[in-house]
């Protein structure tokens, strides 16, 4: 038999550790270390809708700044690495102190008919201007099979796992303690 006050402490550290895990789930770094910023690939689907990627400047650039910023989506086959790519879309941002600089590109039917991965790049023009950035994020935009928005694909099927573990944990707490009496 489990003693009352254990239970609930053990309870409580399940719960808090899955609410950490859902909250910290996500396409997001703060890479201050590497002039490349964002690489990574997404898998585009007839969902898939936009893809984004969000740059932040610091605080305080100390008169450095504006930061410039490169970001380039490639098409991507499966015997193609990024080198061999084709280029689909590319911009230049530039990062001021404490804003966000934001890109988007929508994606066209011949993206996803064509593609089987795009690739997502990310890097400071200038190589040291890296200490000025202090967050990026970055992702898909995809559409819920009801039609009605989208949601963050930069984490692919496993969104709501989180979720779903979370309402397991509460569920299984409270028929344990019901258990318990």
């Amino acid at each position: 038999m489990f003693d009352r006050n254990t239970s609930k402490i053990g309870s409580m550290a399940v719960v808090t550790f899955m609410i950490i895990s859902a909250v910290f789930a996500g396409g997001a770094a703060a890479q201050m270390d590497s002039p490349t910023l964002v690489d990574s690939t997404i898998e585009p689907t007839n969902e898939t809708q936009s893809v984004y990627v969000d740059v932040t400047g610091i605080d305080d650039m100390n008169g450095s700044g504006p930061v410039s910023v490169d970001v380039s989506i490639t098409g991507l086959n499966a015997s193609d690495d990024t080198l061999n790519g084709t280029t689909v879309d590319s911009q230049t941002l530039s990062v001021t102190q404490g804003n966000v600089s934001t890109y988007d590109y929508t994606l066209n039917q011949s993206d996803i008919d064509d593609y089987d991965e795009l690739q997502i790049d990310s890097s400071v023009v200038t190589d040291g201007d890296e200490s000025l950035i202090d967050s990026v994020d970055w992702g898909s935009l995809v559409e819920n099979a009801g039609g009605a928005g989208g949601g963050l694909g930069g984490v692919g099927s496993i969104a709501g796992i989180p979720i779903f573990g979370l309402v397991a944990v509460i569920g299984g707490y409270f028929i344990f303690m019901g258990l318990d009496r």
